[in-house]
């Protein structure tokens, strides 16, 4: 997995974490040589999520409760939307003994920015500008099937470790 010392898509950084591009992320995933763990939170998850298989999903304000179920002899990627919460987290599994620890650097904002695969349920509704209506700026356009995400009922304690 290719990592650097010091970020190159973001401003925040922790001493002693590496970061790894958007796309040699995607390389390590796909080739089967990482696992991305996804630290936003659930809500977030439904909106806008990577359709890989090695991307697992732990929300950060869980990622204790979380950790037997996290593989130490792994690579791992950690993401978030801009790069923040995927520091902190990636510094917490290394002081928890993860030895092999990547922040997403850009976060997931750059991976879209990217073009790599990215799945969204957000509608983006036109400007209006012929209509005469004006513009929707705000969440009414949302396209979110609640009753299948909740129908997904996750065991974490039966969870398969990759």
């Amino acid at each position: 997995m290719k990592t650097t010392e010091k970020p190159s898509l973001q401003d925040f950084h922790i001493e002693g974490i590496k970061h790894i591009n958007p796309s040699d992320a995607l390389e390590a995933i796909t080739k089967g040589e990482a696992v991305m763990l996804d630290v936003r939170e659930l809500n977030e998850v439904k909106l806008e999520s990577v359709p890989l298989d090695r991307v697992l999903n732990h929300p950060m304000s869980v990622i204790m409760d979380r950790l037997p179920y996290i593989a130490k002899d792994q690579n791992i990627i950690v993401a978030c939307p801009g790069g923040v919460r995927s520091v902190k987290v990636a510094n917490l599994l290394i002081q928890q003994g993860y030895p092999n620890v990547a922040n997403l650097d850009g976060g997931l904002m750059m991976w879209k920015t990217k073009g790599l695969p990215f799945d969204s349920n957000i509608s983006v509704g036109g400007c209006g500008c012929n209509s005469g209506t004006p513009a929707k700026t705000d969440f009414t356009t949302l396209k979110l099937n609640i009753s299948e995400n909740l129908s997904k009922n996750i065991d974490f304690k039966n969870i398969k470790r990759i």
